[in-house]
């Protein structure tokens, strides 16, 4: 059965008014954005090649409020270049482009004879045409994203093994045992789709979080973002057998942060000072020797630093105790700092406060 699923090439062909589109980690999903008025997405036409050609079925995955409405408008014509030279404009360019806003697009696509469904799986049996052209949109006050939209060109597998008489497109009996058909393809589906659910590139954040308990990483709380998640899972095997050595943390530290850390063994100082009798700066202290100190070479969020924390904590060698020091010129106040008055910063120095600060009096920031 012939199959087109709306992958990268045709959403980047086609217009996604009021969703963001991430074709490297989600090639298939399109994002609601709810700071947009209008959601609709524009499909470049699709040619079967077939003059007369009969459409199965339209169906994708939507995720999000129950309150979202879906409206699917489909255009499907044997002549596109007569119908684009009746309506003035190339059909493509028109529905592709930015020029126009929604609701001029819907209505031009219902003025030329377009059906309308209010499905995310719609049969198609009254539709046919070389040529289909699809919009999706989303109303109402939820918000719904949209993934692996999937078109069928004939829609059911069995028809043919039924007597002439029974063959009747869109009847009845037709509709009927597309019901068998579609649960048989979506299955079919699944099964095909089965290598990209153990690909670590293409499954989904929670088969990452239960593949890395599978390796003993505990990935749990949505604290990670999704690349450096797919990068510690992908190398988990590797830090598994590094666990509890220095490397393994300089790893770590590498894939969260982007950047290679100074780790401090205060043991080997200590060890260094009794035995070569090396001087240290006035502002360095050795610490016992379970402390490590990592110098990280600019400014962490506090999210950031419990992120690595957390996880070297499961990779740290026994009773190993961690700090991080910020290599950064620039001040920052943690929270419940507070400012007197005539405080001044100085302007050659950038300031990071974070949230809940109070600033009494005339406080200035230059």
């Amino acid at each position: 059965m012939p199959r087109y699923s709306i992958r990268k090439n045709r959403i980047t062909q086609g217009s996604h008014k009021g969703f963001s589109y991430d074709p490297v980690l989600s090639p298939t999903t399109l994002t609601f954005d709810p700071n947009e008025m209008f959601h609709a997405i524009f499909l470049k036409g699709i040619d079967s090649t077939v003059k007369g050609a009969g459409w199965g079925r339209l169906f994708f995955k939507t995720a999000g409020s129950d309150e979202a409405a879906v409206t699917v408008y489909i255009l499907s014509t044997d002549y596109k270049d007569t119908l684009s030279e009746a309506a003035g404009m190339d059909i493509d360019k028109y529905l592709c482009g930015e020029e126009a806003d929604v609701r001029e697009k819907t209505e031009f696509m219902k003025r030329m004879g377009a059906v309308r469904k209010t499905c995310s799986d719609c049969l198609l049996y009254d539709v046919s045409g070389q040529y289909i052209f699809i919009a999706i949109e989303v109303s109402g006050e939820g918000r719904l994203d949209i993934s692996d939209i999937v078109l069928d060109s004939t829609g059911d597998n069995f028809m043919d093994t039924y007597p002439e008489v029974f063959r009747q497109r869109n009847s009845f009996f037709h509709r009927y045992v597309s019901i068998f058909s579609s649960i048989y393809n979506d299955f079919q589906r699944d099964i095909d789709s089965l290598s990209d659910v153990l690909d670590l590139d293409k499954c989904n954040e929670e088969q990452l979080i239960i593949y890395g308990g599978w390796m003993g990483m505990d990935l749990s709380g949505g604290f990670l973002k999704e690349d450096v998640l797919r990068q510690l899972v992908k190398e988990a095997y590797n830090l598994n057998r590094m666990k509890g050595t220095r490397k393994a943390v300089e790893r770590i530290l590498e894939i969260i942060l982007r950047e290679k850390p100074v780790i401090i063994e205060h043991n080997l100082v200590r060890s260094a000072i009794k035995e070569e009798k090396i001087e240290l700066p006035e502002n360095f202290r050795a610490r016992g020797i379970y402390d490590v100190t990592i110098l990280v070479k600019r400014h962490l969020t506090e999210e950031l630093r419990h992120q690595a924390l957390y996880i070297l904590d499961q990779y740290k060698p026994l009773r190993t105790r961690f700090s991080i020091a910020q290599l950064d010129e620039r001040p920052t106040a943690d929270s419940n700092s507070y400012l007197d008055i005539n405080t001044k910063l100085p302007e050659e120095s950038k300031a990071v406060l974070d949230e809940e600060i109070s600033m009494d009096g005339i406080t200035v920031l230059l």
